[in-house]
């Protein structure tokens, strides 16, 4: 087969994999416990490879809960197939920005609940109440340096209770 014939087959399945990981990213997936918060977002993009070789895309979606005023957990579940590809060891970061009170800050999440990393499944931060915009990047861990990568970040926003 031809470079040229190759290439053109990885991009008709990286499209693939982007069209059906942004599909899939739009249903609701499991979170924390509490109250969910309606978030709208386009999700993160990471490039993963399972153990086949076989290359793909995968969309990291933000869950937020709250159980009080002001106080926001976030999530960035994913699915167990997503977390037997290279994005295992991948780590996601969300950085917010609370529009009424001015408050900003940033959290670290693990996807993959089974990945052997110190970072929690969910974080919990103290964000105000008001309109919540936040960024989300999929970056590398210690362990795994490029998992995800390359990556498009995200963007989103609610209100926080």
């Amino acid at each position: 087969m031809s470079l040229a014939r190759v290439s053109v087959i990885a991009g008709v399945v990286a499209m693939a994999s982007l069209t059906a990981s942004t599909a899939i990213a739009t249903a609701e997936p499991p979170a924390a416990s509490g109250t969910d918060v309606t978030t709208l977002q386009i999700p993160a993009h990471g490039f993963v490879v399972s153990g086949l070789v076989v290359p793909g895309v995968s969309a990291v979606r933000v869950t937020a809960t709250s159980n009080e005023p002001g106080v926001v957990t976030f999530a960035a579940p994913t699915r167990p197939e997503v977390c037997a590809t290279t994005m295992a060891g991948s780590l996601v970061r969300i950085d917010y920005l609370n529009l009424a009170t001015g408050g900003a800050g940033s959290v670290m999440v693990k996807p993959c609940e089974n990945f052997l990393e110190a970072t929690p499944v969910e974080a919990t931060a103290n964000i105000g109440t008001g309109p919540v915009v936040f960024a989300v990047s999929i970056t590398g861990s210690a362990y795994s340096p490029t998992a995800g990568q390359p990556s498009i970040p995200g963007i989103g926003a609610f209100a926080a209770p």
